[in-house]
């Protein structure tokens, strides 16, 4: 039974498609195919049932997958203990995160690790968030950034590195557009409202904020996959969106006002697999996010932003000084 042959197997078993595990661990499908009939022929039983027009586990299948994981991550903390008792920083680090997170908040992290460890190949990753929680739960992510607190799972461990201050989008043409001040929820009832796929971060600020029982809640006009695609709605006219600041620009034909509801911040989590011992190249990714996030904090704060308007309808930028909205309150991922 050979390490290469279980995570072929991993792959297949949790995709039930042989193509798309191909795919996952960077094999020709007849390659795939190959390794699973031979695992087979070692155990000496079907691991799966290929007489059905969609691929499925056998009970045989379905025990081997829970070894199998076991093993493979048995084997990762081998591999990472060997490595730490070298010293050694390098290999490929597996990077994913929310869309706006990839595009404004990670990029100088990443800059600021990769000029300290130029031998460690980086890999980031756009995605939703249950496909970053799955993904670093099974292995195939070292470390994810969401929106929200770290997910409560014992096979998850992570950090709050950051809160980012609310925002409510709002087309330019909106009665809110020419408001000084900051959006309440009496302000919204009844109003159109973008929101994500239900799962998604973006759409757990709307159903915290606006309770599904709560009289006056926002209609949803609809739900999108991508903030862009929101922004670009809500410029559009075609309703109004909660985000955090991270996620509101690039505005066009639509103005981001304070939101001041019963949360007026969220947390900025980083979360990674809990094993015995992370691999050297994880730590030290570690050590790079609390290094710039303080940095950050101290240098270059990222400040809360009111778009508003003067009388000849201007755009005019207020920014708060109490640093609410600033990325970088952190406690050190590096420790606890």
């Amino acid at each position: 039974m050979e390490l290469r042959h279980l995570k072929t197997f991993v792959a297949a078993a949790t995709t039930l498609n042989f193509t798309r595990a191909a795919q996952q661990v960077h094999l020709a499908q007849s390659s795939v195919t190959e390794q699973i009939q031979t695992l087979e022929d070692d155990l000496g039983t079907p691991l799966f049932d290929r007489s059905r027009r969609k691929l499925s586990l056998t009970e045989a299948g379905r025990r081997m997958l829970e070894y199998a994981n076991d093993l493979l991550s048995l084997a990762n903390e081998a591999h990472n203990a060997v490595a730490d008792a070298s010293r050694k920083t390098a290999g490929t680090l597996r990077l994913a995160g929310l869309e706006s997170l990839c595009a404004t908040l990670l990029p100088p992290v990443i800059a600021a690790f990769h000029q300290a460890h130029p031998s460690v190949q980086l890999r980031l990753k756009v995605a939703g968030s249950g496909e970053v929680r799955a993904g670093v739960r099974q292995g195939e992510l070292d470390i994810g950034f969401l929106f929200g607190e770290p997910p409560s799972e014992p096979e998850l461990d992570g950090k709050i590195v950051g809160v980012d201050r609310l925002h409510v989008i709002v087309p330019k043409e909106h009665a809110l557009a020419r408001r000084r001040g900051a959006v309440r929820v009496a302000d919204l009832t009844n109003e159109s409202f973008l929101v994500t796929e239900t799962g998604c971060a973006y759409r757990t600020l709307f159903e915290k904020a606006f309770p599904s029982q709560s009289l006056g809640r926002p209609r949803i006009v609809g739900e999108f996959g991508s903030i862009a695609t929101i922004r670009r709605l809500a410029g559009e006219g075609l309703g109004c969106a909660l985000v955090p600041q991270l996620a509101v620009e690039p505005l066009s034909g639509a103005i981001a006002l304070l939101w001041e509801g019963c949360a007026r911040s969220v947390p900025v989590s980083m979360i990674w697999r809990r094993t015995r011992l992370p691999v050297p190249v994880v730590r030290a990714f570690f050590e790079s996010v609390a290094k710039h996030m303080a940095t950050a904090t101290s240098h270059e704060t990222l400040p809360t932003v009111d778009v508003q308007h003067g009388p000849g309808g201007e755009a005019v930028v207020h920014q708060e000084e109490d640093g609410v909205g600033d990325i970088g309150r952190l406690a050190d991922p590096s420790h606890g």
